[in-house]
This record gives C-alpha cells, sequence and structure tokens, in this order.
C-alpha cells in the first residue's frame, strides 16, 4: 500500500469526506466535555421517576432496587459510590415518600451489588413518609400518635418507688453499689 497525502491534487471527495469525519469527531467530542456530571440529585430524580412512580401507578407496596443496575442505566464512570450513597440516603426516603425496608450488599456498603428495597407510600409522591399534605401544610391538626397517650398514662409512674428510696439520685447511688457480688474486687 501506499500514502496518501490528503493535500494531493484528484483527491477532493476524500478531501471532503474526512473534513466532514472530522467535523463530526470535534461536534462529538464537544458535547461530550460539555456535559455536566450527573450529581446526587439527579441520581434521586432518576430513581424517583423511574422506580418510585411507576410502582405507585402499579399500586407496589415495594420496590427493590440495585446499584449496580442504576450505575448502568444511568451510564456513570466510577460513581458507584455516590449511587449508594444516594440510595442510602434520607433525603431519597423524604423526597420520594418511601422508607428503606432492608439492604443488602458489601461490607463496606459502598458496591454495584448493593441492594436496598423500599416500602413505597402509595398516598404521597413525595415530603414526609405517611404524613398527609394538608397537615404538613398546617391546615389539619397532625393527628396523636396512639402511643402518645399510653406514655403519658405511664409516665410518673416510678415516682413513689425513687421517693421511697430517697429519691432517684440515692436510688441510682444504691443500685450502682450493689451492682457486683460481694465477692467481687472493689474497684475503687
Amino acid at each position: 500500500m501506499g500514502r496518501r497525502f490528503w493535500g494531493c491534487a484528484g483527491r477532493r471527495a476524500e478531501l471532503e469526506s474526512a473534513y466532514i469525519v472530522n467535523v463530526c469527531y470535534v461536534v462529538s467530542m464537544s458535547i461530550v466535555e460539555t456535559q455536566q456530571p450527573l450529581g446526587a440529585k439527579g441520581i434521586r430524580e432518576y430513581i424517583r421517576a423511574r422506580y418510585f412512580e411507576p410502582a405507585r401507578q402499579s399500586r407496589e407496596t415495594l420496590v427493590t432496587i440495585r446499584a449496580g443496575d442504576i450505575h448502568r442505566e444511568l451510564g456513570l464512570r466510577n460513581r458507584v459510590p455516590n449511587v449508594c450513597q444516594v440510595m442510602e440516603s434520607k433525603l431519597l426516603e423524604k423526597e420520594a415518600g418511601v422508607k428503606v425496608s432492608s439492604k443488602q450488599g458489601p461490607p463496606s456498603g459502598r458496591g454495584t451489588t448493593l441492594t436496598v428495597t423500599y416500602a413505597v407510600d402509595l398516598q404521597r409522591s413525595g415530603g414526609e413518609f405517611g404524613v398527609d399534605p394538608e397537615v404538613e401544610k398546617g391546615v389539619l391538626p397532625r393527628p396523636e400518635h396512639p402511643g402518645v397517650a399510653l406514655f403519658y398514662a405511664l409516665r410518673g409512674l416510678g415516682k413513689d418507688l425513687y421517693a421511697a428510696e430517697g429519691g432517684g439520685e440515692a436510688w441510682l447511688t444504691k443500685e450502682r453499689a450493689n451492682f457486683y457480688s460481694p465477692d467481687k474486687k472493689d474497684l475503687e
């Protein structure tokens, strides 16, 4: 094969095609260089739109997502820890109206095999999990949790016990003194 010199006469068609290829290459490279890297917000929006919203529409209460799948679908490179962090974040739970049900993955918690299962709140598309938007806006009063009344009923239950011992501090001092059995060495 002989050498080709693109500047020679009679090679106009080859020159034009080479020019078009170079222009296409330059244009494609400029597009790649100007793309902004996808941050946590973009990953959260993608997970919400791709997984949680379709699950709500089909009335699914559990959604399982694998970090490697998100990383591949978004076409990311070397961003697995970012994807894992977003998947485990409280902000994703709050914005998407989901709760982490279970997590499985590598000991570091940052790998393509990290799998998170979310419980999807079918009533909400974002915001605080399980809270009515009207309550969140302050239009309706916040309902009291059933455990609150039980807590108030139990409150003060030990008052008489502590009073008989000389107060809470005296009771605690006595308990600490009797923590070890008599045959144990005195630690003081």
